[in-house]
């Protein structure tokens, strides 16, 4: 693949607009995939040499994803139905429906979606800077060359360090979690994944997901001594099992403060913050934020108000959940799961999924009004 000068005159039609995303994960890829399904001129510039490295995700969505596309066989590493929630002196099972997939596949499935509706995905390609409003300077690492592309529009879809942002102004207001995540041998029930809470957890929780027979993800996220909780998690899930490789990366905190739009640039997805503050998931909210994008661009609306009336309700929701968690003890995350293992609690766990918080919280409301004793600490 090659870049050269794109050149277009400048008018009121968009027909001719050329729009340069930077980064192919998911959210830049998908997004990509949509404007040129709607005849726009999009090109990808990806930095690694291959779609989906490194990989700096747990890969564990809700069959939300169902609504935006449907997966293929080889990115699914295992289908899971129940949730193990363990807090300091309680352990519950909850029925769930979960997917856990490869993510290095899952970004070359979205990628290639894109590929096969004409969009140019330019690996080894770093986003350098900006040079006026219309010009993207980037560097070909495989060449060493600094090129030149006119653009109209610009979307920064490169993740929570996002040199878009930096470039065009927008990295304000940004907090970030530390996740840090192994693999490891460990034998555990592949039907189940675990989270855990608490104060060995603080700000956040652990995880524990099995990826095949003998093999899970184990991982952790912290605002503060992330290694040390980490080590101490890995230690007393695994016994100083092997560990067969490690992974690292920031989770954005969502901050509906955020600005994601200025004049032609765009931000998406961990480079938006646009993630859960309760699970630290960014896939199914980046991947609605880019249908929210895609109409934006070519109608001409304003992202900023249209991304928070379509999607800024339930990630606000989140973080409202998040800020009543941090501030639970260890007894009080033990009543809450006691709430959890009542029937008529995991009948609507299992009706109403994270990615569907609104109503999933209206009716754990409705059925046990005993919820309502926790939302004392939001004002405390």
């Amino acid at each position: 693949m090659h870049v050269g000068h794109y050149l277009y005159k400048l008018g009121k039609s968009t027909k001719k607009a050329m729009i340069t995303i930077v980064g192919a994960g998911p959210a830049g890829s998908y997004l990509a995939y949509l404007l040129a399904k709607q005849g726009k001129k999009a090109t990808v510039l990806e930095e690694h040499n291959r779609i989906g490295s490194p990989v700096q995700c747990t890969g564990i969505v809700t069959h939300s994803i169902e609504n935006f596309f449907k997966l293929k066989n080889e990115v699914i590493a295992k289908k899971l139905d129940k949730v193990i929630v363990v807090s300091k002196n309680s352990r519950i099972e909850v029925n769930v429906d979960e997917i856990v997939m490869w993510r290095d596949k899952f970004d070359r499935f979205v990628g290639d979606m894109a590929q096969n509706e004409g969009v140019n995905i330019l690996l080894n390609h770093k986003f350098i800077g900006l040079d006026g409003k219309n010009t993207v300077i980037a560097k070909d690492k495989k060449d060493n060359k600094i090129k030149k592309i006119k653009t109209d529009v610009i979307v920064g879809a490169d993740g929570p360090y996002s040199a878009v942002a930096k470039a065009a102004g927008l990295n304000s207001y940004s907090i970030n979690y530390v996740g840090m995540q192994a693999k490891a041998r460990l034998a555990m029930d592949t039907t189940a994944f675990e989270t855990y809470f608490g104060s060995d957890f603080p700000d956040f929780f652990g995880w524990c997901v099995p990826e095949s027979d003998n093999i899970a993800r184990i991982g952790i996220g912290c605002f503060e001594n992330a290694q040390e909780h980490f080590y101490r998690f890995l230690k007393d899930r695994t016994g100083k099992k092997d560990v067969l490789c490690w992974e690292s990366g920031l989770i954005p905190l969502y901050n509906p403060k955020k600005t994601i739009q200025k004049g032609n640039v765009y931000l998406i997805g961990d480079a938006a913050a646009q993630v859960k503050a309760t699970t630290g998931g960014g896939i199914i909210p980046s991947l609605k934020a880019a249908q929210t994008l895609c109409d934006c661009i070519i109608n001409n609306k304003d992202y900023n108000r249209e991304f928070k009336r379509q999607s800024g309700k339930e990630l606000l929701l989140h973080l409202r959940i998040r800020n009543l968690l941090n501030k639970f003890s260890d007894r009080d995350y033990d009543k809450l799961l006691g709430l959890m293992s009542k029937e008529k609690v995991r009948r609507i766990l299992k009706k109403y999924d994270r990615d569907t918080p609104i109503p999933l919280v209206a009716n754990l409301l409705l059925k046990e009004p005993r919820f309502l004793l926790f939302s004392r600490m939001l004002f405390a």
